[in-house]
């Protein structure tokens, strides 16, 4: 984990973000890219709906964009540490596209951005920024919304339903608990709806350990009625300090029966950072 992206909007969240980058880069000599995207002024519509150019706005955006390029400075140097390096940036354009095509430039080891839930109604039909990088890009994200203390991350759950792609996911897995000496707990939710056995899922829950090599590990079953419930009591009570969960695309993203995908759920209803893997279908 050598580059790691962090978008800012100079948010507490975000901060808890760039902070956590710091963790995981300190321990692997990496750089940080700090970034944060400008959405320019470009011309005005007048009182009767007619578009007017602005000689004006080229300068504004200008010194706005000098501005934010010295706040990203401040923010690298009140941050500086010698154990890894951190580079910045100021993108101009739509959020979305920019961060998305900055990641794919750069194609860093991990993502870690600042998560916001659905609080209102235009988050609600538009989806936030950090849900719609999770879902286009092919590098793994962690979504971050509280501090995360430096003597934390020792059990991280990562919640399978058996049916993904899981080397890319769980070789980022294994690379954390190497630097965090963690224990992996790899859990499948069972609920009536998508029911199996224990015994077959166990079976099958030692394959994919064995097919990974994986370490310092627990293979567990956890029943409930609700699937992403299901997760964050199960995280409760392994006392996870991270949850992992992947995102794949076969007939379109995993969906609850009520609608809205599984990891919308999960991140909304839970103070944990919550780390994702996109897997790409055949047909990308």
């Amino acid at each position: 984990m050598q580059n790691i992206v962090v978008p800012t909007d100079f948010s507490f969240i975000s901060y808890n973000a760039l902070d956590f980058a710091k963790k995981i880069a300190k321990k692997t000599d990496g750089t940080i890219y700090l970034i944060h995207v400008m959405e320019p002024i470009v011309g005005r519509y007048s009182s009767i709906g007619e578009f007017r150019e602005d000689d004006l706005d080229d300068v504004y955006n200008a010194k706005l964009t000098e501005k934010i390029g010295n706040e990203l400075k401040a923010l690298k140097q009140a941050h500086a540490n010698r154990f890894y390096e951190i580079q910045t940036k100021v993108l101009i354009g739509d959020p979305f596209k920019e961060i998305k095509d900055f990641i794919n430039f750069i194609d860093p080891d991990l993502v870690i951005m600042g998560a916001k839930g659905y609080t209102d109604a235009a988050e609600f039909f538009l989806g936030s920024l950090t849900d719609k990088v999770v879902r286009s890009i092919s590098c793994p994200v962690i979504s971050v919304k509280g501090k995360v203390e430096e003597n934390e991350f020792k059990n991280i759950v990562y919640a399978t339903d058996l049916e993904e792609e899981n080397v890319h996911i769980l070789n980022t897995l294994k690379e954390l608990q190497s630097l965090f000496d963690s224990k992996l707990h790899i859990v499948k939710i069972n609920t009536h709806k998508n029911f199996r056995n224990d015994i077959d899922t166990m079976v099958e829950l030692r394959f994919l350990a064995d097919k990974y090599q994986l370490k310092n590990f627990t293979l567990n079953c956890y029943s409930h009625e609700d699937e992403e419930y299901g997760v964050i009591y199960f995280a409760d009570d392994r006392q996870a300090d991270l949850i992992a969960m992947g995102i794949h695309e076969k007939s379109g993203f995993r969906r609850l029966i009520s609608g809205g995908s599984l990891l919308d759920e999960v991140t909304d209803h839970t103070f944990r950072p919550i780390l994702t893997h996109r897997f790409q279908s055949e047909k990308e």
